[in-house]
């Protein structure tokens, strides 16, 4: 039996990707072989009784399952960043997925970073228990390797990601109306919403009345606040708070995307699938995924209001993906 241990994970892309996991799990002739630890959070799907448990997503809860339930398991999958609490007599692997958690302990003194800080304690703490971390990117293997946490050999490379939702048909390139952007993010610190607006002001105050869709929420009060400024002056910034991506990643013709950080960069693969062309960072998380049609520098608001111009009055070349969905390796390493 194969533990898939997915406590502490909720909602957000560790939520979509555990979605998609499991689809492709209970669709798989040996799915019986296969047994859930699920957070109490997270939307179940339809897996059978036998084959899944909820606790409380807390340290204990997780130390007291595996103590009484180590000798059930022939191999351990951890989903949310964390090894398992014990050493186990087992192969144990565990998925890696959030950069932030690496950047911790160069930020511990940071009050941003404080409960990351902690949760990174607890990773490093269980670090002797796992035997290989799983990454998407070799640009996250290299930041795993450079805290210490393993060594190369003891990381694998193996992207995922439902590549099924963005098949769809969708508006051509030229049918498409050539002055929107899209940056579909929430607004934390990493995503780097205060530069795209500044650049936006800049392209204003340029003569360029560009139209941006974004989402951001409540949590982000002091940006609510300066798109409302913006507009204000004339800007067309439309904040649609949440929306499926597709909406917008079918009509409009660019993805814009500033963000400063990344663990894997989903909405670049998945605006690639949608006909997009690309504006986005000029970091090695972007370059792991994609071929961009153009980049910018992501703290330089004339870089990227300079990226937009071109954009609006040159053809850009469509990006390109540079990797690929290895769903079916990740299961098969798991239940071989």
């Amino acid at each position: 039996m194969v533990l898939i241990d997915a406590l502490f994970i909720n909602k957000g892309g560790g939520a979509v990707l555990l979605q998609y996991l499991i689809e492709i799990i209970l669709a798989h002739p040996k799915k019986n072989n296969f047994f859930f630890l699920l957070d109490p959070r997270f939307d179940k799907p339809a897996i059978p009784d036998k084959n899944f448990v909820v606790i409380n997503n807390k340290i204990t809860d997780r130390i007291k399952f595996y103590k009484e339930n180590k000798h059930k398991f022939t191999k351990v999958f951890c989903f949310a960043n964390t090894p398992p609490p014990l050493k186990l007599n087992i192969p144990v692997y565990t998925y890696f997925h959030n950069q932030k958690l690496l950047e911790a302990p160069k930020q511990k003194f940071n009050p941003e970073f404080f409960r990351l800080y902690l949760k990174y304690l607890v990773v490093k703490l269980y670090n002797k228990n796992t035997d290989y971390y799983i990454l998407q990117t070799p640009h996250m293997i290299s930041e795993l390797t450079r805290i210490g946490l393993k060594d190369t050999e003891h990381c694998l490379t193996i992207p995922f990601f439902d590549d099924r939702k963005y098949l769809a048909a969708h508006t051509p390139f030229s049918q498409r109306v050539r002055d929107e952007f899209v940056f579909i993010s929430n607004p934390s610190r990493q995503k780097n919403y205060p530069t795209l607006l500044d650049a936006w002001e800049y392209l204003l105050e340029k003569g360029y009345i560009t139209k941006l869709h974004v989402t951001i929420d409540d949590t982000g009060p002091q940006l609510l606040k300066r798109v409302k400024e913006l507009n204000a002056k004339g800007a067309r910034i439309i904040n649609h708070v949440y929306l499926d991506p597709r909406e917008l990643y079918f009509s409009c013709p660019y993805l814009i995307f500033p963000s400063i950080m990344e663990s894997f960069g989903l909405p670049l693969i998945e605006a690639v699938d949608s006909g997009m062309k690309i504006l986005a960072s000029n970091l090695p998380y972007v370059y792991d995924v994609i071929v961009p049609s153009l980049t910018f520098e992501p703290y330089d608001k004339v870089s990227i209001a300079d990226a937009v111009i071109n954009a609006l009055n040159t053809e850009l070349r469509f990006p390109k993906l540079v990797t690929r969905n290895e769903v079916d390796r990740l299961v098969g390493l798991l239940i071989e």
